[in-house]
């Protein structure tokens, strides 16, 4: 066959589950959109990376592509086809975006600690509670984290926790389930007038793109809050809107000096970083991965704005991929639900 496509996709999971066939398409759960933002006029190939990738089929060859993009983005429970992509782009001279290597240290815990120490920066200790080596409460005890504190379950995204827990005798009483957990101190980042406000930045390549601004009235702030808080209330609408005065955020110059730091430290070549900004100006992390969500933007006019956050996006992806940016339909630009 042929070779007619410069970029190679890599999709896959550990887990059957997570792959789910939708409208004739494969979805993964777990990983990112970001391929959405790929015009449908570029030639691409898509290999799909199981547990028994070199048992099942011939690997293709790899020949000809100036570019394979991992889209296996969630560290946590992908160690097998990670490592099936390590070696099966051994020895590729061409262009690899997300090295499952880089993927493989993007986790909370092992992100926690690469992201320490930045000034301006608050980064909330991360404990890894390993499965049945002993008492949840106990380990948090001895390793001295403060409270409140949040524990979810690893490889979760979207804001799914356990829960979170205000003292030691409430994570007592919890009885954390079985499987591998993380315990992370939770940092107030409620802005004057009460309310949270989380702030979503994309980094792709040496560039950073603005997101959203969302805000709640509850600390675990979920996208159905732009509804639920922001949709009746002009006020937050407008702050939100002021921020993409600036494609990478209308930031003060002191989070913008945070944001530089961060992707200097990161080894992935694209990632979503989320975060709040505390009443003292200092940048509160909540994570920094590539399993991150661009889609869907909101079907209300309201937020018509967050559009201008795309085409941006569009540009500096491509520029990362090192593919032409050539035209593509509007509609491929803004395609919400489409998946591999």
């Amino acid at each position: 066959m042929p070779q007619t496509a410069k970029l190679l996709l890599i999709i896959g999971s550990d887990r059957e589950d997570r792959m789910k066939v939708s409208g004739g398409q494969l979805n993964i759960g777990a990983s990112t959109d970001l391929h959405l933002l790929v015009g449908r006029d570029l030639p691409l190939h898509r290999t799909l990376m199981t547990r028994n990738f070199f048992r099942q089929q011939r690997a293709p060859d790899l020949f000809g592509y100036e570019c394979i993009l991992n889209l296996i983005t969630e560290a946590e429970e992908n160690g097998r086809v990670l490592d099936n992509l390590r070696k099966f782009i051994r020895g590729y001279p061409g262009k690899v975006v997300n090295r499952p290597e880089a993927v493989l240290q993007s986790t909370r815990d092992l992100v926690a600690r690469k992201l320490a120490g930045i000034p301006g920066l608050v980064v909330p200790r991360v404990l890894r509670l390993r499965d049945g080596k002993t008492d949840v409460a106990q380990m948090v005890d001895r390793a001295g984290l403060n409270f409140p504190v949040i524990v979810r379950r690893v490889g979760t995204h979207t804001g799914r926790i356990v829960g979170r827990f205000d003292d030691m005798d409430a994570l007592r009483a919890a009885k954390i389930g079985e499987g591998e957990h993380l315990a992370t101190e939770f940092v107030d980042f409620r802005s004057a007038d009460g309310l949270y406000r989380k702030h979503r930045v994309f980094f792709l390549g040496p560039r950073r793109v603005f997101r959203h601004m969302l805000v709640s009235d509850d600390w675990n702030v979920h996208a159905s809050d732009r509804q639920r808080v922001m949709a009746e209330e002009p006020e937050l609408i407008a702050a939100e809107e002021r921020m993409f005065a600036s494609v990478d955020g209308a930031f003060a110059e002191d989070v913008q000096q945070v944001l530089c730091a961060v992707r200097e430290r990161m080894p992935l070549g694209f990632f979503g970083m989320d975060f709040g900004i505390a009443s003292d100006g200092r940048v509160v992390l909540f994570e920094a991965n590539a399993t991150m969500n661009f889609f869907p933007l909101s079907p209300d006019p309201r937020f018509a704005y967050l559009a201008r956050c795309v085409e941006p996006a569009r540009r500096a992806f491509y520029e990362l991929l090192g593919v032409p940016d050539e035209p593509v339909a509007a509609a491929a630009r803004t395609q919400a639900h489409s998946a591999l």
